[in-house]
């Protein structure tokens, strides 16, 4: 990202042509917050679908043909300078994943099996994991070669393939659902504060420094990532964020469920986040996305 103190998107999508009785909606901020010079966090919204250009062909066959979405793509990145870079470590942290799961993503479910079954599509967590690993070899690189070795970055990947929701994660960036008011965080926080809390079984003060030491991370370190994928099943009315540590130093789970749970479009909830996440101090970038899946027959752009 650059300097810029704000970048938004926003998207709506069918979740398959199979299932069209679902969208999905989703939109995304990011801030540069109050209190640093530069936005090092990234984030994008893509559907991943197979297509087809024709160059050359008898009349009636030119032109861009593309086949079903294959499903919502949901990433955010954190950036760490080290010796400055992190801007540049989470983009091209997430360019690096995208491309690699947009030419290895499995597109079709296997003969015979409905686009709504519960069962897992065989080689979609692997393929998420080995991204994450790809991810992290090409910022090493970048960072060797800007003369910035040690920059690195979080990032977590929310891949919705109705109804299967997909999480592949390294570092601080979460992910959360929302489900009938109810706040569930379905990512491990990869700092030593939530190792020595699980060690414990006490929680690690606030204020500690350990909360910002990362042992997991693309970049960053010699040693290679360990992703974190696991699978869940989504249902109508889930909403899910994905999101940076510049929100969640600021806002509690009871803020965030209140925030994400109000009858508004998910880009007004994403810009919700973000402002009340400022209002509490902005010590850091803060990123936002948000995803709601509604009924096809929902108004578009918020809920029915």
């Amino acid at each position: 990202m650059d300097t810029n103190s704000r970048e938004s998107g926003a998207s709506s999508w069918p979740a398959s042509a199979a299932h069209d009785t679902v969208r999905i909606d989703a939109a995304g901020l990011t801030d540069i917050g109050r209190a640093r010079h530069v936005n090092e966090d990234s984030f994008l919204i893509a559907t991943l679908q197979r297509s087809l250009v024709v160059h050359d062909a008898s009349p009636g066959a030119s032109g861009w043909f593309a086949g079903e979405p294959a499903g919502k793509l949901l990433v955010v990145a954190d950036g760490m300078g080290g010796q400055g870079g992190g801007d540049i470590a989470s983009k091209v942290g997430v360019n690096t994943v995208v491309t690699y799961l947009l030419n290895s993503m499995p597109w079709k479910s296997p003969p015979g099996e409905s686009t709504t079954s519960r069962s897992s599509l065989a080689g979609v967590r692997e393929q998420l994991s080995s991204a994450l690993v790809a991810g992290d070899e090409t910022v090493k690189s970048a960072g060797a070669q800007s003369g910035a070795p040690h920059m690195g970055t979080t990032l977590t990947i929310a891949f919705v393939l109705w109804p299967k929701l997909y999480i592949a994660h390294v570092g601080d960036t979460r992910c959360y659902l929302l489900r009938s008011g109810k706040l569930e965080r379905l990512t491990t926080d990869h700092t030593l504060a939530q190792q020595l809390a699980e060690v414990s079984r006490e929680p690690v003060d606030p204020s500690s420094h350990l909360h910002h030491v990362l042992w997991n991370c693309l970049g960053g370190s010699d040693d290679l990532p360990r992703p974190e994928v696991g699978r869940r099943d989504l249902v109508l009315g889930d909403v899910l964020l994905l999101c940076s540590d510049g929100l969640t130093k600021h806002l509690d789970d009871a803020r965030i469920a209140q925030l994400l749970g109000a009858n508004a479009s998910c880009e007004a909830r994403a810009r919700n986040l973000v402002d009340l996440a400022n209002r509490g101090g902005g010590t850091d970038n803060i990123t936002a996305l948000v995803a709601q899946a509604y009924p096809t027959s929902a108004s578009a752009g918020g809920p029915a």
